[in-house]
Parts: C-alpha cells; structure tokens; sequence
C-alpha cells in the first residue's frame, strides 16, 4: 500500500481523541508541580513527542506480521518480565521497574500489549477452523497467559494481573465463547477470593482492601490517600475550583498527586462538569477502537482492537473508581492522564497498532 493511501485511511480522530486527553493532563501535571519543580511537566512534554513518533511508527507497520512473529513475541514477553525479577528495582515493597538511566520502564505495561497480539493469534491458530465455545476452551486457552500472570503476580503487581485476567475475559468472549460458561467460571472466581485473599496476597494489597472495605479505620495511615482523594473530589463540587487551585495538592495533602491520583486534582480543578467531558473522551476513544476493530476484515485484528479497548476501559474503570473510594487502590494509572513515560509510550504503542488495523484491512 502506498504512503497516500495510507495518509487517506489514517483516522485522525482516534489521535485527536488521545491528544485532547493528554492536553488536559499537562495541565494537571504542571498545576500540581510547577510549585516545586516544572521537571516533570517537561519531561511529560518530551515523552507526548516521543510518543507521537512512536505511533506513526507502528501506525504504518502492518499488524499482521505480528502473526509471523508469534512465538518470537510470546518469548520476548516472558523474558523481559523475567528480567525484572532479577535486574529490577524495589519501590514501595514491589519489584516492578528497570532502571535504563535516561528512563525507568515498567516492563508489565508493554506487556500487557504483547499478550494481546499473540492471544489473539492463537485463539485465531487454534480455533479457526471449528469455533468452540465450552468450559474446557476457557482452561486450555488460560494456559497461554498463565506464565505471564504468574510472572506479574509474583513483582507483585496486583493491578496488572487483573488487567490480564481481564484482557483474557474480554478477547475469548469477543472470539465465541458463550457468556454462560464466562459467568460460571467467574463465580468460581468469586467463590476463590477467601482463599487469594489469605494466603496469596501481600500484607499491604490486604489493608489495601480492609482500607477500600472501611476507609475510616485507619484515617491517618492506609486510608490517608483516598480519604484526601474523595475530599478534593467533593470539595470541586459541580464547577470546580478552577486551573491552579486544586488545594489538596498544593498543601501536599495528596500524595502522588501527579500520578495515580491525578483524577483527583483534575475533578477538583474542574468539578463533575469536567470529569463528564473527560469520561466522555475516554467513551469516544474506547468506541472509536472498537469500531476499528468491528470493520476490520480478519478475526486477527478485530480480537487485538477488543483487546486493546479492554485495557483502556479496565484502567479508567478502576482508576476513576479508585479516586473515589468505591474501588481497592490498585496503582493503575489513568492512561493518558496520569505521569509516566512508561504508560504514555505503551498508550501510544495500542493506538498506533489500533491505526494500523485501520491502514492495513484490504
């Protein structure tokens, strides 16, 4: 295909889309920042350009050649998030982060964007033929994310691992499988969690969900952050305090304000009538990938699409839900809001495979 038909398929409202999220990020990120230091709103700047070129890159890379590289890929995946457990850092009790000098990377972020090419490929491998839609295509296919689940787990990154689970949910209900076997496998899940709960998760991730089960029980400690995130959230009330006045971050009574609880300084600058634009411009983006998927001409691409609407959708979710205290802090940042050169450039990475389904369907 050549470079203007290329140029004429590009959807430059996907982009558009993204870009207006981002604009509204910078202006979190310096408001919450430029008292202390414009650091990080800078090097925000410099990773939206480098994210950017990014995207044209994989834009106008065809996605199906990711199928040629399928076992390669799956290979990559397990390596570098093996590489995190011996050559990672430590922050906060998590081994999570590889240190490159000029960047720290969060190896599970662009992971989560492999898993989705090569599920798909072997959803489209091993069931083309004849479509199956039973209990045992469930456990059989849960083998191919296991390793990568086990491996996230393990950092521990709660957060991702769902984010997985999720991805897996999402692709094998789009690929045929019927929402009967889906909903009977997730009350096993549900009948599970006594189990996770006690003798698999850290000490901190179960205060973290005593803490979102009774936020008032510990005000000073494990409940401080979403205790200060709901106060900032009600106190911008329906308008908003407006652009520079987000007091909870100011007073440093918000920590990671620039981060995870981003959402928060945004609902408190610009009050619900801002989180309903933002919601909205997630809804368009989320939609938007879908449709691309929906036209798309092979399975191949419509399952990659769906899942990576589900990673979009999963972190706004969770994080708008966490901001407001109706769900477990995870640490899932809010994609395209929050800071980091890690989320922002694999944010880029799904848009631009996205664009290039759209490019490359004959």
């Amino acid at each position: 295909m050549n470079r203007l038909k290329k140029i004429k398929k590009t959807n430059l409202k996907l982009l558009l889309n993204a870009l207006s999220i981002i604009g509204l990020s910078l202006m979190c990120i310096y408001s919450t920042t430029s008292s202390k230091t414009l650091t990080f709103f800078y090097k925000e700047i410099l990773f939206v350009f480098l994210g950017l070129i990014i995207f044209f890159i994989f834009s106008h890379f065809d996605y199906k050649k990711y199928k040629k590289y399928y076992f390669l890929i799956y290979f990559i995946n397990v390596l570098i998030l093996l590489s995190v457990l011996v050559f990672g850092i430590s922050r906060l009790g998590a081994k999570r982060w590889i240190d490159l000098k000029f960047i720290v990377v969060q190896p599970s972020e662009i992971s989560k964007i492999l898993l989705i090419l090569t599920f798909s490929e072997y959803l489209v491998r091993r069931y083309a033929v004849k479509k199956k839609d039973g209990i045992k295509k469930v456990i059989v296919s849960f083998l191919h994310i296991l390793p990568i689940f086990l491996l996230v787990a393990k950092q521990p990154d709660l957060g991702t691992s769902l984010v997985f689970v999720y991805i897996f949910i999402v692709i094998i209900f789009i690929d045929g499988v019927n929402w009967r076997v889906i909903a009977s496998l997730f009350g096993s899940l549900l009948a599970f969690i006594p189990f996770a709960f006690y003798f698999l998760l850290k000490e901190y991730q179960q205060q973290r969900i005593l803490t979102f089960l009774n936020p008032e029980s510990d005000l000073l400690g494990s409940g401080w952050n979403v205790n200060q995130s709901m106060i900032a959230i009600g106190s911008g009330g329906i308008m908003g305090k407006g652009f520079m006045n987000s007091s909870q971050s100011k007073l440093n009574f918000l920590p990671e304000a620039h981060t995870d609880f981003i959402g928060s300084v945004f609902l408190e600058e610009m009050g619900t009538l801002g989180g309903i634009v933002l919601l909205g411009l997630y809804f368009c983006l989320i939609y938007q990938i879908i449709t691309i998927g929906d036209n798309s001409k092979d399975e191949y691409g419509k399952l990659v699409c769906y899942g990576i609407a589900s990673v979009f959708f999963f972190h706004v979710f969770v994080n708008i839900g966490m901001i407001m205290g109706i769900m477990p802090v995870t640490g899932l940042p809010l994609l395209f809001m929050s800071y980091g050169g890690s989320s922002l450039i694999f944010s880029f990475i799904m848009l631009g495979i996205v664009q290039s389904v759209r490019i490359h369907n004959k």
